[in-house]
């Protein structure tokens, strides 16, 4: 009788155990798991179970989804927000869908294509989006917040999950379609209100510049952006303000404002209040773990997986460094008083435990 040795027996084991994997990923799995559309439908049913018979509101079914669209700028502390849209049943979300533009210049220049291209996206049409799968393919916050991309890809591989008309498909099945904008000024975005077939609902996010900008500090892709400059986004800041005051009056029902501060102090409140105002069901919001309040020193609640969030909304003020912060008010006084953020005047008595930098209401 023939002797193996041991590393004859482990090689043959290790074949046989790499052989099943094969046999198991590449040709079971693909026969047994249902194609993607399909196992979403009948995730979506199930997770809307109790709201009732959303055919109504649903593409796939002949009828109109309720549409909304958050507005901000990078390092505003959306992603809070976001998570939790991203996680409410029967919601699916075009997360930086101009991302294919790379700035607010660019979009600006092109606005009439990137308008035509998010009309495309609320109705789950990726034929114009092509730029944005390409982007978004590298990117792993967007692959988390995009519509049903972290799940697909991890079931079904690259290849399937960023097909377009898979996304589409899966996107119809979605009764409540939420859009995340960073790349385009309110002023341009405003006339999507003016369609009625899309029946449109637009939040402002609004944040202190100083916050913002440290916001951005430690993130790689603002080093050579231009979109990152404080005049750049202070200048944004007071083209969006001259837009809220019409479009307040002229769509009370369907536009308004929140602060990032106000998400971050009160994040469950808030967050009611923006589900409120889009018309969408709050299942509950997001699991929170607790930290140390940067200014007041008490425990606070902030998000888990941190390294996806904003800092707290006044850690500026103890980690900023003063000359950062004069020049980010130097470019930004129009713009902090139009929004009720109140500048520093005096430096070298300036404490972050007493300062109160909101001055009202947005």
């Amino acid at each position: 009788m023939v002797q193996l040795s041991r590393t004859t027996k482990l090689t043959a084991v290790c074949v046989g155990v790499y052989t099943i994997y094969v046999l198991i990923t590449f040709f079971l799995l693909p026969i047994l798991i249902p194609d993607p559309v399909t196992m979403q439908r009948s995730l979506v049913s199930y997770s809307t179970r109790h709201l009732g018979n959303l055919s109504n509101l649903t593409l796939e079914t002949g009828g109109q989804p309720i549409r909304s669209m958050l507005v901000t700028f990078r390092g505003s502390g959306a992603l809070t927000l976001l998570d939790n849209l991203a996680h409410q049943p029967g919601c699916y979300q075009h997360y930086a869908p101009l991302i294919g533009y790379e700035s607010r210049p660019i979009a600006a220049k092109e606005h009439g294509r990137a308008l035509e291209e998010l009309v495309a996206l609320y109705n789950c049409n990726y034929n114009m989006s092509a730029e944005m799968i390409q982007w978004g393919m590298r990117s792993s916050v967007f692959k988390r917040f995009y519509g049903a991309q972290a799940k697909i890809c991890r079931t079904h591989g690259q290849e399937t999950c960023w097909d377009p008309e898979t996304m589409a498909g899966v996107c119809k099945l979605h009764p409540f379609i939420n859009m995340a904008v960073y790349n385009m000024r309110l002023s341009l975005l405003a006339t999507l209100l003016e369609r009625q077939d899309l029946n449109l609902t637009i939040l402002l996010l609004v944040r202190d510049p100083r916050g913002t900008i440290y916001s951005r500090m430690s993130n790689k892709w603002c080093l050579d952006e231009r979109d990152c400059e404080a005049q750049t986004l202070c200048s944004d800041m007071v083209s969006d303000h001259q837009m809220v005051e019409t479009l307040t009056h002229a769509y009370p029902q369907r536009f308004s404002i929140i602060r990032y501060e106000d998400l971050f102090l009160q994040p469950e409140e808030t967050i009611k209040q923006v589900f409120d105002f889009y018309g969408l069901p709050l299942g509950r919001t997001k699991p929170r773990t607790q930290r140390i309040h940067p200014r007041s020193g008490f425990v606070v609640e902030s998000s888990r997986r941190e390294e996806l969030f904003n800092q707290p909304a006044f850690e500026w003020m103890s980690e900023m460094l003063v000359d950062d912060i004069g020049a980010v008010q130097d470019v930004c006084g129009q713009a902090m008083d139009l929004w009720g953020y109140r500048s520093i005047q005096d430096f070298q008595h300036f404490s972050p435990e007493s300062f109160q930098p909101i001055m009202g209401k947005a």
